[in-house]
């Protein structure tokens, strides 16, 4: 019996080694190699119609959509890790015709550190306590001091 409860253990811990693998963004179909445009031929609404809408649209400049395909690789409870990760560009005209197209891989990619500093905020830490039952007894604003219409 102790044999069957170490085996059947150790079978529930070799599945958490297990790496999952998702995909996001724009997915090719079966038929699609890659994400192409002929610059002066094709328009926004003939890109719209071949490959839908785009992942992002410029924030700055809306005559640029980018189509986004990112591979993920993740193990257990660690952080998944960016496998692959490409990026089609498509560049329009202000008469909404393609201009030009590009592509940016992972390797074109920069990491960036985000800063975790917080700004401290007036006033005093509130524990759990506090912030449960500190309003407890008081009159929502505007209770005690309401005047009768006509008066």
């Amino acid at each position: 019996m102790f044999r069957v409860l170490v085996l059947a253990s150790a079978v529930l811990m070799l599945q958490a080694c297990v790496s999952v693998r998702s995909q996001h963004g724009y997915v090719l179909e079966r038929d699609q190699t890659e994400l192409t445009a002929t610059p002066g031929l094709d328009t926004q609404e003939s890109v719209l119609a071949k490959y839908g809408e785009p992942s992002l649209i410029g924030t700055f400049d809306d005559k640029a959509w980018y189509y986004l395909n990112s591979r993920d690789q993740s193990r257990a409870f660690f952080r998944p890790k960016t496998q692959a990760r490409t990026v089609i560009a498509f560049y329009f005209n202000e008469d909404g015709s393609v201009r030009e197209t590009d592509e940016f891989t992972l390797e074109d990619g920069e990491n960036i550190k985000l800063v975790s500093r917080t700004t401290p905020s007036r006033g005093r830490e509130l524990n759990f306590w506090e912030q449960l039952l500190g309003t407890v007894g008081q009159l929502p604003a505007g209770i005690g001091n309401q005047q009768v219409p006509g008066q």
